[in-house]
């Protein structure tokens, strides 16, 4: 009867062995690439101010894994300014770009004076050690546009792009139309 229990026992630890090896990571190509997933928007009042808070949702795939940036990446190439003194582009990972539909049902960017770009921090644990694995999951970027910062009952959507430590941009997506006040 022991005997048999052990058989039973060791037949299911090698079919267990034997599925866990037929696993592999999946082939994701380096270059980063995302899918818009939603975008939500809540009407925010407070002693501070009125404003719009929207968090866009986009998932990711990546290859090498090497997504995000820490507080200490700030030496080239992710610098806060470029050789010339500019902006650059490369400071942040997460590109932003609001877009307004006109009075013939398109949509233009809508360029501010300040550029609503920004950082998402490092996404791997194992990527401290320079060990590469694909990486795939969620995103969310959250934005308070403050009353005026669109003309009133603006319709808006957004552009996006993501960007990675070996600075290959993403496709971009294109969230749904929200209409902010």
């Amino acid at each position: 009867m022991a005997l048999s229990r052990t058989l039973c026992f060791g037949a299911l630890l090698l079919a267990g062995a034997g599925i866990t090896s037929c696993l592999s990571a999946p082939d994701y190509p380096d270059v980063p690439e995302i899918t818009f997933k939603s975008i939500q928007q809540r009407h925010v009042d407070t002693l501070t101010g009125v404003f719009d808070r929207v968090i866009v949702t986009v998932g990711f795939k990546d290859g090498d894994g090497d997504l995000g940036l820490n507080t200490d990446d700030i030496n080239s190439p992710f610098n806060e300014l470029d050789l010339n003194g500019q902006p650059n582009r490369y400071y942040n990972n997460y590109f932003f770009q609001p877009q307004l539909r006109n009075s013939n049902n398109q949509f233009e960017d809508y360029n501010l004076a300040f550029s609503y770009n920004g950082r998402y921090p490092r996404l791997s644990p194992s990527d401290q050690g320079g060990r590469k694995e694909p990486l795939k999951g969620d995103l969310n970027f959250k934005v308070d546009f403050f009353q005026g910062t669109f003309p009133p009952k603006s319709v808006v959507r957004f552009k996006v792009k993501i960007a990675d430590r070996a600075l290959h941009e993403s496709n971009e997506v294109i969230t749904e139309p929200i209409t902010v006040d």
